[in-house]
């Protein structure tokens, strides 16, 4: 039974009770005082209708609560309609949510054994290497057994000829000297059957020799070989790479490689490759005004050392520069030298050498024989820096990070610009980004070592040349304290 139906019952019922009941008064009023006064009656009416007028405001509360019980059943309806309408959409969207909670699972398990994978190769990569530096340390091993017997079967053919006459024995020494200084350079630049093929072709040589001991002694008899070295400049030459071959570093290698130089060259000077400049780094026999560390000479401008970065060959100064003295720095030198380092298609450093100072009595073959010397050298460098690969692939990989944290550097310096940010504040804000730069650059090189502490100035110095006439390029000079970079004032350094 709907509600109203039963309000409105209960409300016709009280009615007729109350007309009951009230009738049933009236009679009863009326039997037991019928000899009452009139008024008495009356009063009894008057309340009758009282209570009668009662029960109709009740009936009419009655209707209107019916009413609004009505209408909150219907709003009670349309809320549990849409309450219905959104748990069959949660259900949908739980039952969706299901379905994409699955693709995940399926997704990770497929991550989890693409990692698992990869992590299986990296193990094998790992033992791969460690069979690859095994078979290197072998490798190594054998070469320096190789050496040390080629060494011995030299000296023991040595202590052999000595009994031989004196010419004999001058002439095995001389070819002796220029065998090891054959030997020793080819040592450092091939591998162990380039080592076995020499010692093949030296005992050849021995045999030869053994057979023809009148060809030996002529040799010997004649005042100067033919290849213009001395025996006191092999032996110089043989010291120099003993020397070199005890540097462990690249910084090492080319300062012992000045020194070395030096006994053929009474100036020497050590200058390593910028990105637009060469930049002194050591010097044996210059009267400088300043140290070698402020000299700075210009690629752009056509010079001996400038000749040498681009060809990548040894420079010579040419009979038109000395005569109009166009040397790259004071003095009149006969023979000047500017002999570049390239590793692993890199030019690392430019040695400049020259005679000035000496006694001016040119002498061709001199020159020529302190030039091969110089050439030999060089060669005996670059196989040494070739051994030393790691240092080279480090020295690579952090110029290529200092190219990195640069690019971020001028992102983020864009990034402040369309912020809004201006003046003093974008300053600050590169500068502060440059410092920590500096500070995580500065954190990898000590990590992983190598030569290149001044690889992210390098990188500096070439962007604010390349950006010094945008706003960016001037705040990043003054954030980097270089501001001579914009201002024109930056030129080559003259040593004298």
């Amino acid at each position: 039974m709907e509600f109203a139906d039963y309000a409105a019952k209960e409300a016709a019922d009280l009615v007729g009770r109350l007309t009951k009941n009230a009738a049933a008064l009236a009679d009863q009023a009326a039997k037991q005082a019928a000899k009452q006064a009139a008024d008495e009656g009356q009063k009894v009416a008057e309340g009758l209708r009282s209570e009668l007028q009662t029960a109709a405001k009740e009936k009419m509360a009655v209707s209107a609560a019916l009413k609004e019980a009505k209408a909150q059943a219907d709003s009670l309806r349309g809320e549990l309609k849409t309450a219905i309408d959104r748990g069959e959409a949660v259900s949908r969207q739980l039952a969706e949510a299901r379905r994409v909670n699955e693709q995940l699972e399926d997704t990770k398990e497929q991550l989890t054994a693409a990692r698992d994978e990869q992590t299986k190769a990296r193990f094998s990569a790992e033992a791969d290497l460690g069979k690859t530096r095994e078979a290197v340390e072998a490798t190594r091993t054998e070469l320096a057994r190789v050496k040390k017997q080629l060494e011995q079967a030299i000296a023991d053919k040595a202590i052999t000829d000595e009994a031989s006459s004196v010419a004999h024995s001058q002439a095995e020494a001389a070819e002796a000297k220029l065998l090891a200084v054959t030997d020793l350079f080819k040592q450092s630049a091939a591998r162990v059957k380039v080592l076995e093929r020499a010692h093949e072709e030296h005992e050849k040589t021995i045999k030869e020799l053994q057979s023809r001991p009148a060809a030996a002694e002529s040799a010997a008899a004649s005042a100067t070989p033919s290849t213009g070295l001395s025996l006191e400049t092999l032996d110089d030459l043989l010291a120099a790479f003993h020397a070199l071959a005890g540097s462990t570093t690249i910084p090492y290698v080319l300062a012992t490689f000045v020194e070395q130089l030096a006994a053929q060259f009474p100036r020497v000077a050590l200058f390593r490759v910028k990105k637009s400049h060469l930049q002194g780094e050591h010097q044996i026999g210059f009267d400088l005004k300043t140290d070698i560390g402020k000299v700075m000479m210009p690629l752009g401008m056509d010079s001996l050392l400038a000749r040498a970065v681009s060809s990548g060959q040894i420079e010579r100064l040419t009979a038109d520069e000395r005569k109009n003295n166009k040397t790259p720095f004071s003095g009149s030198p006969g023979c000047a030298l500017a002999i570049p380092i390239v590793a692993a298609g890199e030019t690392l450093a430019i040695v400049y050498a020259d005679d000035a100072g000496t006694s001016k009595h040119e002498n061709p073959e001199v020159d020529q024989a302190r030039e091969r010397i110089a050439e030999a050298m060089q060669q005996h460098v670059i196989a040494l820096l070739l051994r030393m690969t790691n240092e080279l692939k480090v020295r690579a990989e952090l110029q290529t990070y200092a190219r990195s944290l640069i690019h971020e550097l001028q992102q983020m310096y864009a990034a402040d610009e369309q912020a809004g940010k201006g003046g003093d504040d974008l300053g600050t804000r590169l500068k502060g980004n440059l410092d920590y730069a500096r500070s995580i650059f500065e954190s990898r090189v000590a990590l992983e070592g190598g030569d290149a502490a001044a690889l992210l100035d390098d990188e500096l110095a070439a962007l604010i040349e390349s950006e010094q006439a945008t706003p960016f390029g001037r705040d990043l000079a003054a954030a980097a304290g270089r501001p001579e970079l914009v201002s024109g004032k930056r030129s080559a350094a003259e040593a004298s």
